[in-house]
């Protein structure tokens, strides 16, 4: 099977800004693809809800980002990679303001794309927003490859996205589920869908097993065993609750935070982390670049993905799970229905109870130290660089173009 020759460039309609410390599908791919000799154009998500500019630090810092970016136009961040900042009014006004933006936004891709002389390039759109830009460049095929269920991010017009994501579904040329709720739920409008698990950077986070390293400064002082949860912490996605309960249940038990908090929350997620980490044995550490995750993961003895039940997460195929699998690590996590057969009891144990979530931890802590090795192996086949292969191959056994 051929792969998309190196000369077809790729304009990535990314679900999320370049500048980021927790790196997902849209830089995995934007970085890989250029290091396959494909020229990318990295055009950043503006987000799909409206920013809180007087209650979010956070927001604001986005919007002075953006501003400054859009100013500097596409700018080469790597080899063969360059990144723009579209400027558009927020997604949470109301029409005519919308639909004039994803005219704008569009009119944008283009006019870099053609400054970068990328000549029919493949249009990788992440989110339903870049329905109109991803025709804006005369493509050569495009793709919508679906990450997550949209609609039911907290703050957004879910109506409105449903009939973007609807009208992306009828134009692309191939679409990727990357979960496979994700994709029982599109194939009811493209019964073609194909389901590309998410995966992760199991090579960088194998370095947790294979590897020796001295324990990380921020572990000092802070006893085993220690249950870690990496991400982002918002009450949306985590069941602070459920830690809370874990922290009373076990009190010999380290709990790690790793992460920022309260990103695209709309409830108050300091707040409630405050209060976890009053107990003792709760420690927030932090962001953490993913370079430095696997020197730390080495001196953990489970990881932990304690997700609440909602819209969202049951679409989704967490990140983490490669991750913490890569580094070795147990898994105990909320029962996601993405999870149901995603590897055996020495590698992940799923629960949908408080009570039944702490017994679990305490029954991964007594796994032997040997299994460290199984769970990296299990991680292996979902690694970048084999999905990486497959989607060159995909796209190059039609020349770039998949029938509709």
């Amino acid at each position: 099977m051929s792969r998309l020759a190196p000369e077809v460039p790729f304009v990535l309609l990314a679900s999320a800004p370049w500048r980021t410390v927790g790196p997902v599908n849209c830089h995995h791919l934007a970085k890989r693809f250029a290091e396959r000799g494909h020229r990318v154009l990295f055009v950043e998500s503006s987000g799909l809800r409206s920013p809180s500019l007087l209650q979010s630090g956070h927001d604001r810092g986005k919007v002075a980002r953006r501003l400054s970016g859009w100013l500097a136009g596409a700018r080469e961040v790597a080899p063969r990679l360059h990144v723009m900042s579209p400027l558009v009014a927020p997604w949470g006004w109301p029409e005519p303001w919308r639909a004039l933006s994803l005219r704008w936004l569009a009119r944008q891709v283009g006019a870099a794309a053609r400054s970068l002389d990328l000549r029919r390039p493949v249009v990788w759109a992440q989110l339903p927003t870049g329905v109109l830009a991803a025709h804006a460049v005369e493509p050569r095929g495009v793709v919508y490859h679906c990450a997550d269920d949209y609609a039911s991010n907290p703050g957004v017009d879910a109506v409105w996205i449903g009939e973007l994501e609807r009208r992306l579904l009828d134009q692309a040329d191939l679409v990727f589920a990357s979960s496979s709720v994700l994709c029982e739920r599109l194939r009811t409008r493209r019964r073609d869908t194909e389901l590309w698990p998410n995966v992760a950077d199991v090579t960088l986070f194998s370095r947790a097993v294979l590897e020796d390293g001295p324990e990380p400064p921020e572990l000092r002082g802070v006893p085993r065993p220690r249950a870690v949860y990496v991400g982002n912490i918002s009450t949306y996605k985590v069941d602070v609750a459920l830690l809370d309960e874990l922290a009373r249940t076990l009190p010999w038990l380290q709990i790690l935070l790793v992460g920022e908090v309260g990103l695209g929350d709309t409830a108050d997620a300091h707040g409630a982390v405050r209060t976890l980490c009053a107990r003792g044995n709760v420690h927030r550490l932090g962001s953490r670049a993913p370079r430095a995750l696997p020197d730390l993961l080495r001196h953990c003895d489970v990881g932990l993905i304690p997700f609440v039940l909602n819209g969202h997460t049951r679409s989704s195929l967490p990140l983490k799970l490669w991750e913490y699998l890569g580094a070795g690590l147990p898994v105990v996590a909320t029962e996601l229905p993405n999870l149901r057969s995603a590897g055996p009891e020495w590698a992940i144990r799923l629960t949908d109870g408080a009570g039944t979530f702490a017994a679990l931890v305490e029954k991964a802590l007594g796994d032997p130290q040997g299994r460290r090795a199984d769970r990296l192996e299990l991680a292996r086949a979902h690694d970048w660089t084999p999905r990486i292969d497959a989607i060159l191959e995909r796209l190059g056994s039609a020349g770039g173009r998949p029938p509709a």
